[in-house]
């Protein structure tokens, strides 16, 4: 558990989770938003948050066979820099509007880890993989995010062949600032609710 509430510590502290009346990347409305930039105003967070990524990183065998690592810009580019020097492998950023690299390379020898902040439904991080896949012949099979939004995206991954690991679902984070007496219960409910509406739809 001890990854789990820092990670939701760091989370609270740095104002990432808010709630309000936002609309996400995929064009679905939501009453919460995480928005993982404000680490760049918190070091000493975005440090520790590196450092327990990394511990579910080696604890899970995620970096072995791995060749280059790759963010999605722009928020989830945040932490591959930090985590290509920890585990000294290379690293490119992948630019989802211009659907190519923007950093780095890669090439059909290539074994990727892709890190992202957060998966919702999964579709932006299967276009990344169908485009690498396709145009660069590299391989991937593993995805690392900090949370998942428990709106389908492990499911459509998997049946690419893609292990997703995240830090910390988004039901466990609520739980725990909860817990903690940091959010309200009204906030987590918002959060349960809309955990189960989106399953519903996916049926």
């Amino acid at each position: 558990m001890e990854t789990k509430e820092v990670v939701s510590k760091i989370i609270a502290r740095t104002g990432i989770l808010s709630f309000g009346d936002y609309m996400l990347a995929n064009g679905l409305h939501t009453q919460y938003y995480l928005n993982f930039s404000l680490l760049a105003n918190a070091p000493n967070h975005l440090k520790t948050l590196i450092k327990h990524m990394s511990r579910v990183i080696k604890d899970e065998g995620i970096m072995e066979d791995v060749t280059k690592l790759v963010g999605i810009l722009n928020k989830g580019a945040i932490f591959v820099p930090l985590l290509s020097v920890e585990f000294k492998k290379p690293f490119g950023l992948f630019e989802r509007y211009e659907n190519d690299l923007v950093i780095g390379d890669l090439d059909i020898n290539d074994k990727v880890l892709i890190v992202d902040d957060m998966i919702s439904t999964g579709r932006t991080i299967e276009r990344v993989y169908r485009i690498i896949t396709n145009i660069y012949k590299s391989k991937i099979s593993k995805v690392v995010v900090v949370v998942d939004r428990e709106e389908g995206g492990i499911h459509r991954l998997k049946k690419l062949g893609v292990s997703v690991y995240p830090i910390i679902r988004i039901t466990e984070l609520v739980d725990i600032l909860y817990d903690l007496g940091i959010i309200a219960e009204e906030e987590k409910d918002i959060v349960y609710s809309e955990v189960k509406e989106r399953r519903r739809r996916r049926r």
